[in-house]
């Protein structure tokens, strides 16, 4: 079976870690890869049955969503 879903969620995690630790003029752009991360791993989780993964990134698609609202309004 492919894992297409998490290695998406991995790479963007990673990008979107960086792009805020860096802390300069695009950092609110590493919360658009973090969404992208979370959306994957969601998935990813549920193709696999595996509830705590679901649960931890239906989380951190929330707290995505307010760092996104909270960056770019």
């Amino acid at each position: 079976m492919h894992n297409h879903w998490g290695w998406l969620g991995t790479l963007t995690g990673i990008i979107g870690g960086l792009m805020v630790a860096l802390n300069f003029e695009y950092s609110k752009f590493g919360y658009i890869f973090f969404m992208v991360s979370a959306v994957s791993w969601l998935i990813q989780g549920a193709k696999n049955n595996d509830k705590s993964l679901v649960l931890l990134n239906t989380v951190f698609v929330c707290v995505n969503t307010l760092g996104l609202y909270r960056w770019f309004s």
